[in-house]
């Protein structure tokens, strides 16, 4: 980057990668001060981001393995009611029911389309 470079130029939506070269091109034209700022924050930039997004895959891991316990819940229930039908000879639902009661009282994980996990 010159000093004769305009800020209309950069590219209106950069990606992180982008972003942090900029700053650190940028820092080269700079007084020593603002230098160690803008390359200190393009660091720390690029580090915090690459945390989010370790725990944002993190996070949908885990809701997939929500997803997957609750199912499980559901059919180990469903199959509790099954042995005790077969020993009562008397439909029940009771553990089905009780199971789904408490799967509902529990924080829901939804996975979105976009690759991300929300509450």
């Amino acid at each position: 980057m010159t000093n004769t470079q305009t800020v209309t130029e950069l590219q209106p939506r950069m990606t992180r990668e982008q972003l942090v070269d900029a700053a650190r091109i940028a820092a080269r034209y700079l007084p020593v001060a603002s230098a160690q700022l803008m390359n200190e924050l393009a660091t720390r930039l690029d580090v915090t981001s690459v945390a989010l997004c370790e725990a944002m895959a993190q996070r949908k891991e885990l809701a997939i393995q929500n997803v997957t316990l609750r199912e499980d819940v559901t059919s180990w229930a469903k199959e509790c009611d099954r042995i005790e039908e077969r020993h009562t000879k008397t439909p029940t639902n009771m553990h089905l029911l009780e199971a789904q009661r408490e799967l509902r009282e529990l924080p829901a994980v939804v996975i979105c389309l976009n690759n991300e996990v929300a509450l």
